[in-house]
């Protein structure tokens, strides 16, 4: 459920911390645990506040976008990358961020995420390939492998990773 200003104050209790806190917090809880699930969890947990447009500019305030990022960038396993790529998926339905996600070059690692065997994590790359297309309508963003790549995703056994990737195909199409 989206919120608003008002709706924050009024579930925040008298002494209660605020949203911008409570994510700061989080963010800390993840840079500082040795726990992995626990790392796993929180960047759960901020994903799951990235879906409410009004803690955009808190999770990028506090550092959760550059978390996502960094862990798109440098890790592994495919839960943190999940939980990771789901932020990103909804943080970058604002221009904002997705400038901010173009200029850390987001766009030289996710073609590694379209051909991994992870349904969840190709659905929510596909996901933001197509939404920075449409946020900033410059299909020349995107290179020849990546559309490529796309094009066999076409195939995909996934009825969603396919039609990810035609809805994708046929957008870049229409604007070149």
């Amino acid at each position: 459920m989206f919120s608003t200003k008002a709706q924050l104050q009024k579930r925040t209790p008298e002494n209660g911390t605020d949203r911008e806190n409570y994510l700061s917090l989080l963010v800390d809880e993840y840079l500082n645990s040795v726990s992995f699930d626990a790392k796993c969890q929180v960047l759960a947990n901020l994903a799951n506040f990235a879906y409410d447009p009004i803690n955009y500019c808190f999770l990028r305030d506090v550092g959760a976008l550059d978390i996502f990022l960094y862990v798109l960038k440098n890790e592994s396993d495919s839960k943190l990358l999940n939980f990771a790529c789901a932020g990103i998926c909804n943080l970058c339905l604002d221009p904002v961020n997705t400038e901010y996600i173009l200029h850390y070059g987001i766009l030289n690692f996710l073609p590694k995420f379209l051909k991994c065997e992870n349904v969840d994590l190709v659905a929510s790359t596909l996901t933001i390939v197509f939404q920075i297309l449409n946020i900033l309508n410059k299909p020349e963003l995107f290179n020849l492998e990546v559309v490529q790549q796309i094009e066999e995703l076409k195939r995909s056994e996934s009825q969603i990773i396919a039609n990810l990737a035609t809805i994708f195909l046929e957008d870049i199409s229409s604007k070149t």
